[in-house]
């Protein structure tokens, strides 16, 4: 794919913002934070114009707050890794809605640790994922 203009921050804050509702959640003891960062991904997805974190984050830019950081690169491993992320987080709905809290929770602190090794690090397990399958497709 041809690459395109992709805003890394964008990506950053929706990461941050993933992280900090669900270790929230954690703490609190609340898995509907499984429930709300399965929605926001979600919206991310497939309608990112009306996604909480980024109405707030384009209104952080306009602010002069935050800062783009635009670079040209192709944005499909980024978003199948927030379609993986975002996989994950409707099995913790699921299992949040048929009361195996456990299994939810797994599923949100799995999603936890990824973004927070891809803020902290700038390794994407989906983005790995997403070109370990490309080759084996060839």
């Amino acid at each position: 794919m041809t690459p395109a203009t992709f805003d890394r921050s964008a990506q950053r804050f929706t990461q941050i913002t993933l992280i900090t509702l669900l270790a929230v959640g954690f703490i609190a003891g609340s898995s509907l934070s499984v429930v709300i960062a399965a929605g926001m991904l979600g919206l991310t997805l497939i309608a990112p114009s009306y996604a909480p974190q980024l109405i707030a984050y384009r209104a952080l830019v306009r602010a002069n707050v935050l800062h783009t950081e635009r670079v040209n690169e192709d944005p499909a491993p980024h978003r199948f890794a927030q379609q993986v992320g975002f996989g994950v987080l409707v099995i913790g709905v699921v299992a949040t809605s048929l009361g195996a809290l456990t299994v939810a929770w797994v599923a949100g602190l799995l999603v936890l640790t990824l973004a927070l090794i891809n803020v902290t690090t700038g390794f994407c397990a989906g983005c790995f994922m997403y070109a370990q399958l490309a080759r084996l497709r060839g």
